[in-house]
């Protein structure tokens, strides 16, 4: 594998404490098969995280979930980082990733005297973030997060953004994934690529101080590349890989609480990246009681990380922390995934990684 990090300000490398605040989408890389792949690459990914089902940032922020107080928010976590106020009032990180979900781009934060208590665009939430891990939070009544602030600690210099992809409904209504993806209509939150750069361009206004700008970690770009690739016949191995894993993806989209709006039978090549779905909005079937599946979508995911933070090719990793590949057999599929996200982030504008 070859090497593309830049001297200053380029990513963080392959032994390194990321904390990742973020929902269900965070969840389906998995974290912890992302740190396998990177330890089987010879690297560490010591990591902390805060997910919630369905959270944005505004409530991340405020430490709430669906229905409760600022303050009592219940979360994934992981020892011993914990929430994020004491993740980065006690320790530091090489990089914070930050996922925004379906939230409004640009909103004034507002504080409620009841429910929803606190609300806020998703530039505003991920400023917040930026102060609060860099030991800069302003003390005040204006959100849970400035009257418990940090405002010494410096957890970390580094930040990106998680640009995950639409949902299966949003690709459906508009036909192709690109039609989605290339959108302008992004104020409201839908997941585009309009969305997540305009958010990662203005978080950079906001922070000109920044010895490293906000980067994005491109998993949609990825999926959009992927998703031609696959409509047009240009992703060898696709077939034989769902002849054998279809019924893992039929059980995931009919074996949860709300009916997908994707289903088919057999892969089908005219639906492109929409085949790596396993419900709605998920890459694996979220069991939530268990770990989570190695399924082709999540490795993916894997591989657009470890490219973005490590600045290094992904061409010849294994695919042993995701269970749904067989070395052998998918061969070709399995490199031609690898060469596509080097591709897609090496040319990527905003993830650090030059060419």
């Amino acid at each position: 594998m070859t090497s593309s990090i830049p001297a200053a300000d380029g990513p963080p490398g392959k032994d390194i404490r990321v904390y990742h605040i973020g929902n269900s989408l965070t969840r389906n890389i998995p974290v912890e098969r992302l740190a396998q792949l990177f330890e089987a690459a010879g690297g560490k990914y010591d990591y902390g995280i805060q997910l919630g089902g369905g959270h944005q940032l505004q409530k991340h922020l405020s430490k709430r979930n669906h229905s409760n107080k600022p303050g009592e928010g219940k979360y994934n976590l992981k020892k011993p980082y914990g929430e994020y106020d004491q993740a980065f009032k006690n320790f530091k990180f090489d990089a914070v990733v930050l996922q925004p979900y379906r939230e409004r781009l640009d909103e004034e934060p507002k504080v409620l005297s009841r429910w929803p208590w606190y609300t806020a665009g998703a530039l505003q939430s991920a400023s917040e973030f930026i102060d609060y891990a860099r030991g800069e939070t302003v003390p005040g009544d204006e959100g849970w997060h400035r009257q418990h602030p940090n405002t010494k600690n410096v957890a970390t210099d580094r930040f990106y953004i998680y640009a995950t992809f639409p949902s299966a409904k949003d690709i459906l209504e508009a036909g192709t994934y690109r039609k989605v993806w290339d959108s302008q209509k992004y104020e409201e939150g839908l997941h585009c690529r309009a969305y997540f750069e305009t958010l990662v361009d203005r978080l950079n206004e906001r922070h000109p101080e920044l010895p490293v700008p906000v980067r994005i970690v491109p998993l949609g770009d990825v999926f959009c590349e992927l998703d031609e690739r696959i409509r047009e016949g240009r992703l060898p191995g696709i077939e034989p890989f769902y002849a054998r894993n279809q019924a893992y993806f039929r059980k995931a989209r009919r074996n949860n609480n709300r009916k997908s709006p994707f289903d088919p039978e057999e892969f089908q090549h005219e639906a492109g990246v929409l085949n790596f779905y396993a419900d709605g909005v998920h890459l694996n079937d979220q069991p939530h009681n268990g770990a989570d599946s190695g399924a082709i979508g999540s490795y993916v995911a894997a591989l657009t990380f470890y490219a973005t933070l490590t600045g290094e090719s992904p061409v010849g990793l294994t695919t042993e922390p995701y269970e749904m590949f067989d070395p052998q057999q998918d061969a070709e599929l399995i490199k031609a995934l690898q060469e596509t996200v080097w591709d897609v982030v090496r040319k990527h504008r905003l993830t650090g990684v030059s060419e």
